[in-house]
């Protein structure tokens, strides 16, 4: 009896856990506006509607005193048609709005007596002129601009610099670790680069571009939706399945051929210099209107030899145009002037190293890359 009671128990207590509504990406995406009648009158308690015609998604309210009505985090897509009705009066309809990343649209509708009742209004889109533009200073990267950008890597995050305030990872002057990454509202510093903000590491990165839909950098925050950044942050959101099927396939590769077969040193290279980056994307209803899916396959195959530069002797000088007493002025004036700390002989042969290793493509104009 009482493992039959509690498995009742816990069968409703699981059916009341799916019953919830799944949470959604934060998309900071709103449709508000004001419900009258006749003479602009406020109308509360009017029923109001929207629905997103690619994916089913409805959702409703009811207008307050002021005949006021809000719709907040909406999932980013359209068109959207938004309808209001109320007793004794006729249904108004408004069709055609896109919701892109931080749209906040605003629609007023008037509704008239049923048999006064208008015929549905249709919207075209494109000529929608009230959104509320955002506070501060934002530059919108749209996906028709991922796709139509080259990009090197297909890394999104390269796109950053679209912004007139980025360098890279920088935003408005400041250190790369200052800017702050969302990935659909929650912070994501670390896994845009496989733990490191800035790619330092030069590890790969673990959201592919395929999979975000827009993304926006805000250098002048002052929407309190946004911190944890001192210079600025990148904020993305993903793809979602609507009730069509899409999908892609995309490869990029940098061959091994092209490269120049011999390493700084001279030698010949026995390390494949090469990049090979592939995969798909795939979306669509799992269950019409209800239920949909979408996931990317994104594989990054990276090859690159590592070369150390260790002068030792007149003959590793000319080979690497660099001389001893360069590096030994490098080390001096680090330490004299940079306060770099000299505590033995094995942390000037450390330095000494790291310089010969770093500052070698400085002083030759060549480039050494690590492994990845």
């Amino acid at each position: 009896m009482k493992n039959s009671l509690f498995a009742v128990l816990l069968l409703v207590w699981g059916s009341c856990w799916f019953c919830q509504p799944l949470l959604a990406q934060t998309t900071q995406a709103s449709i508000s506006g004001v419900i009258s009648e006749k003479e602009n009158m406020p109308l509360p308690g009017a029923t109001v509607t929207i629905k997103n015609l690619s994916t089913g998604f409805t959702t409703g309210t009811v207008t307050n005193a002021k005949g006021e009505y809000s719709f907040k985090e909406l999932p980013l897509g359209g068109p959207y048609d938004v309808s209001a009705t109320f007793v004794g009066y006729g249904e108004q309809k408004r069709s055609g709005y896109m919701l892109n990343q931080g749209d906040a649209v605003r629609v007023n509708l008037t509704v008239q007596e049923k048999e006064q009742s208008l015929e549905v209004v249709q919207v075209v889109a494109s000529g929608l002129k009230n959104k509320i533009e955002d506070i501060g200073t934002a530059t919108a990267v749209s996906a028709k601009a991922m796709l139509a950008l080259p990009v090197n890597g297909r890394n999104f995050t390269s796109l950053t610099d679209l912004s007139p305030l980025s360098r890279g990872s920088n935003l408005s002057g400041q250190l790369g670790s200052s800017t702050n990454y969302t990935i659909d509202g929650m912070t994501a510093k670390n896994p845009t680069s496989a733990g490191a903000t800035t790619s330092r590491s030069g590890a790969p990165y673990s959201i592919s571009i395929e999979a975000v839909r827009e993304f926006k950098v805000v250098t002048n925050q002052y929407d309190v939706t946004f911190g944890r950044a001192g210079g600025g942050t990148v904020s993305a959101v993903t793809k979602s399945g609507t009730n069509k099927f899409t999908g892609s396939i995309f490869n990029y590769t940098r061959a091994n051929w092209l490269s120049s077969p011999y390493d700084i040193r001279g030698n010949r290279r026995n390390v494949p210099f090469s990049t090979n980056q592939y995969g798909f994307s795939l979306g669509g209803p799992i269950i019409k209107d209800k239920l949909h899916f979408f996931l990317v396959w994104d594989h990054q195959q990276d090859s690159r030899p590592l070369v150390i530069a260790d002068i030792q002797s007149p003959a590793d000088e000319n080979r690497f145009n660099v001389t001893t007493a360069t590096l030994d002025q490098y080390i001096a004036i680090a330490q004299n002037k940079y306060g770099m700390s000299r505590t033995g002989l094995n942390t000037v042969r450390s330095i000494k190293n790291v310089v010969q290793t770093l500052l070698l493509p400085v002083l030759t104009g060549k480039s050494i890359t690590s492994t990845c």
